[in-house]
């Protein structure tokens, strides 16, 4: 979800690879020009039949294949992708309601062509959306960027939103057969998490 701690753990991580003589590059979800972001598309125009939605998911699937062939030609031996994959491309189309099943499709089908960079994933998972909301909108204000959540009726609406859809991305991610920490984030304990991040960035890692 925003505000889960995803640039400042992909910046940590970033700086531990350096020190640890590790060339690596760290794509945040706000780089300029980023390379599995769809700048001009609106997703909510491919969802109006079955062959738009056909047409999304290979132009999405199209972008990700390209992604892989330059990384692996890289200088530098891991990328650290923030948030694109599982935020802003399926939990985004859940959002907008794509067919459930071409959505899985699209995610297992994401997950092959990901599969030569042997991924590793760290995921926050909210157990109280709403809270999390509340935390977040209470940190940055109740308007930042896209969002604009005031009164309760709005923070339940979102909470419900969000919930769902992060319900369906942790299916997605249970299934996923690589390397993966979970953590199931509900107090903000950054110290403990981060004590439970580099042991296992150390562990699928090495220079």
């Amino acid at each position: 979800m925003p505000g889960s701690g995803k640039t400042t753990c992909a910046n940590m991580l970033s700086d531990r690879l350096t020190a640890r003589g590790i060339p690596n590059r760290c794509i945040p979800e706000l780089e300029e020009n980023h390379p599995l972001i769809f700048y001009g598309l609106n997703f909510q125009d491919y969802l109006g039949s079955e062959a738009e939605q056909d047409e999304l998911i290979r132009l999405i699937r199209d972008r990700y294949r390209a992604f892989v062939r330059e990384r692996l030609e890289a200088a530098e031996a891991v990328t650290i992708i923030e948030s694109v994959m599982l935020q802003d491309t399926i939990n985004i189309l859940h959002h907008m309601g794509m067919d459930v099943g071409k959505l899985r499709d699209l995610a297992s089908g994401l997950a092959r062509i990901l599969e030569p960079l042997r991924p590793v994933l760290i995921y926050y998972y909210h157990l109280d959306t709403e809270a999390h909301w509340r935390f977040i909108c209470g940190v940055r204000g109740n308007e930042w960027g896209p969002v604009s959540l005031r009164t309760d009726e709005e923070f339940r609406q979102a909470g419900e939103l969000w919930g769902g859809s992060q319900s369906f991305v942790r299916s997605f991610v249970d299934a996923w057969d690589i390397p993966k920490l979970v953590i199931e984030n509900r107090d903000y304990r950054w110290d403990e998490y981060t004590r439970r991040i580099m042991p296992f960035i150390d562990e699928h890692t090495s220079a």
